[in-house]
């Protein structure tokens, strides 16, 4: 179509329909740059519950809307044993559901010798049955989850893990259902933002109580034992000496049935 037939189009066309246009020109191009003259994709994205993502994409990331949603449907308990803070490639410091204690991002840095199937449980998420390809949580799953695998920067949209996600592609997407997927990737980049700033600045400020609670429970403790016996205070310390080497050994995590750790659909 040429400039002039353009701006005559235009001109008989309602406002509201050139809008929804120049909006569908936005949608995030799949295969990347083509060469001038070739049409270009349009974001197509359809779960098909291939599970791979919940196997294989690692640390969730959370923000505060997760856990006020959790709060309110009563399930944060089922999440409590798999959230850790742990420090990003990108230097901040993250909320995150992961199964493992270590850094899961620590996979980008492969050992000749680790094990490609211990890698692998390390990166499966904690609420995923791998025997029946299920999300426990589905309806409460994170928002992370909700926008995968569309990723906003703040700048551009990205589609992550292309090779391995099937629902990249799949079926037919509107231009309504675009438009909402790119709102919930702005918000989980907005929020995502918020919590990264505000976690560091919570933490200082949390430090001197954290610190006042803990002598003052020493306190208490130091005065509690000088009015036992010694017969009451060996046994006191026999107790914690016990209780100690039980938190050492940790729980026994059965990583193949997740279902049996917690059972997160209620």
């Amino acid at each position: 179509m040429t400039n002039e037939e353009s701006k005559k189009r235009k001109e008989n066309v309602p406002e509201s329909e050139i809008k929804e246009e120049s909006e569908a020109k936005e949608e995030v191009k799949v295969d990347g740059e083509k060469s001038e003259g070739e049409e270009k994709k349009k974001y197509i994205f359809n779960c098909t519950r291939c599970g791979n993502c919940c196997l294989n994409r690692g640390p969730v990331p959370l923000v505060m809307d997760d856990l006020i949603m959790w709060a309110k449907n009563n399930v944060v308990a089922n999440m409590m044993p798999y959230l850790q803070f742990i420090k990003t490639p990108y230097g901040t410091i993250d909320l995150v559901m992961s199964r493992t204690n270590k850094n899961p991002y620590d996979f980008l840095q492969k050992k000749e010798n680790e094990d490609e199937e211990e890698e692998s449980k390390d990166l499966s998420c904690p609420m995923y049955n791998k025997e029946t390809k299920d999300c426990l949580i589905y309806d409460n799953r994170p928002l992370s989850c909700r926008t995968y695998p569309l990723e906003f920067d703040g700048q551009k949209y990205m589609v992550v893990d292309t090779e391995d996600c099937e629902g990249i592609g799949n079926g037919e997407t509107s231009n309504e259902e675009r438009k909402e997927m790119r709102e919930l990737a702005k918000s989980m980049n907005v929020k995502l933002t918020e919590m990264r700033i505000a976690m560091p600045i919570l933490a200082q400020a949390f430090q001197p109580f954290v610190l006042n609670e803990i002598m003052d429970a020493q306190r208490r403790y130091m005065e509690t034992m000088e009015k036992m016996s010694p017969e009451e205070r060996e046994k006191v310390e026999q107790q914690m000496k016990e209780r100690m080497e039980q938190d050492q050994s940790g729980p026994k995590v059965d990583v193949e049935n997740p279902e049996e750790d917690a059972d997160a659909t209620k």
